[in-house]
Order: C-alpha cells, then structure tokens, then sequence
C-alpha cells in the first residue's frame, strides 16, 4: 500500500504525507456531520498537506489562504481523486477523504504523521513550508503499519501572541481579526477601525507572518493554487470559488466599503 500511495501523491504533487493510528485520535473527534462518514472500523488516517503561498511577497488586502482558489475545491478534487484510486485497487477497504470540514483533530493528526510542529497560534508548521498549508485526511480501514512521532511545539518565541491585533491569541475572550472580517453581524465601530488599521477585508496573517519558522517557506508547486492566485480583493470582481464566497458578497463588500 505505501509505495502504491507514494506513486499516487506524487503525480498529485503531493509532497508531505504520513499516517497515524485512528485510535491515537478517535478520543479527540469533533462533532460535526462528517463524523458519520467515517468508516467502520477505522484504523489509519493518512494525513497530507497542501502548500498554498504562491509568491514571497503577501497580498495587498486579503488572506494569503484567500487569494487561490478556495481549498475545499483545490484539495477535494485531489482528494476525491485519490481514494477513487485506492478504492479501485482495494476493494474490500474503505476510504474517506476529509477536508476542513472533519471530525479529526487535523493538526494532532499532522504532528502525529510527522509532518510539523504546533505553534503557539494552534497552526501546523512545517519545516518546508511553514504554516503556509492546508491540510487533508483519508482515514481507512486498510491496517497501515505507523510511526508516530512525538508531539512537539514551535520554538517558542511567542512573536505570533505578542502581535496579534486584538489580543485573541493571549486572550479567547477577544475576537480574531479573522472572524472579525468574516462576521455577518454589523461591527462595531472599533471592529471596522481594525480592518482599516490592518488593511485586511478578509481574514489575518500577522500571526503567521511575524513567525521567524515561516521566514523561508517555500512556494507551493501545486498548479490549481498558482493558477488562480489573486493579489487582492477587488470591488465587484467574481467571487465564485473564493474563500470568502460561503459568507456571501456583502459581508466582503462592506469591509472593501470600510477600507
């Protein structure tokens, strides 16, 4: 099975992968309605990641997540791809692809496989590609020998809590500016004075960008990110496919509007 799946990931540009037991995290699941796709008798979860910086350079008003091609697309098409093909060759096992959207703690899962570290923002950072990535599950009933690593942190320089501009990552009672943007509910009138502070109309990377295990990460070589990237949000442009598509166009518009 491993070497199937390592000919499978690398046509798929698919770099970072690694397996952990289902049981090391089936204590830890989310409740949500994917949880019902799991299979019977889950025993591996098969963790990959999907790398989505696309230039060094951040873009001018948005999320760095943002500006491709919504990831539950890009990654889910991967994805669906990957288990028809393993379903097709083994046939007697189940597999199911999660995306977000998933009962598994997926940065547990990463860390588990070897895949990263955990930063003091609750990200996966891994070593290529730094928290610049997105990540994706197959959990199956097909029993895949694993190695699990050791879960371990970031190197603790807290430059991500000492930066984050509303306190959210030292204090949960605060709201992140990323929810901020993506809030449906009128703001308050200190809420729109940091989008404009910020010049963000949609999510927030400063916790990200200020982290020195972040400083070289590499770009992505995946082509449906590369192809679609948009340096930034522009007024009545087509937000079809777009991360900030599932809030619907008002909410962007009157945080373009407060810029």
């Amino acid at each position: 099975m491993k070497n199937f799946l390592a000919e499978i990931l690398k046509k798929e540009g698919i770099e970072f992968y690694g397996f952990c037991s289902f049981s090391s995290i089936e204590n830890e699941l989310f409740e949500c309605s994917a949880k019902r796709r799991l299979p019977k008798n889950s025993s591996t979860v098969i963790t990959m990641l999907f790398p989505y910086k696309v230039k060094t350079e951040k873009p001018k008003n948005i999320s760095r997540y943002a500006a491709v091609e919504d990831y539950h697309f890009v990654a889910g098409n991967i994805l669906e791809k990957i288990v028809k093909i393993l379903s097709e060759k083994y046939k007697a096992f189940k597999f199911e692809y999660f995306i977000d959207n998933s009962p598994i703690n997926e940065v547990k899962a990463a860390v588990l496989s070897g895949l990263g570290v955990v930063g003091k923002n609750n990200l996966l950072i891994n070593e290529k590609y730094g928290s610049f990535c997105f990540i994706g599950e197959i959990v199956t009933d097909y029993k895949i020998q694993t190695v699990e690593k050791i879960i371990t942190n970031c190197i603790n320089c807290k430059a991500c809590l000492n930066n984050c501009p509303t306190g959210f990552l030292r204090d949960k009672n605060n709201k992140c500016l990323s929810a901020i943007t993506q809030q449906k509910a009128e703001l308050t009138e200190g809420e729109e004075k940091l989008i404009k502070e910020n010049k963000s109309v949609w999510g927030c990377d400063i916790c990200q960008n200020v982290c020195p295990m972040n400083k070289n990460s590499a770009l992505t070589n995946i082509d449906g990110f590369i192809n679609s990237y948009r340096d930034e949000y522009k007024e009545n442009e087509d937000i079809k496919n777009r991360a900030y598509a599932w809030r619907g166009e008002r909410v962007i518009k009157r945080n373009f509007k407060i810029l």
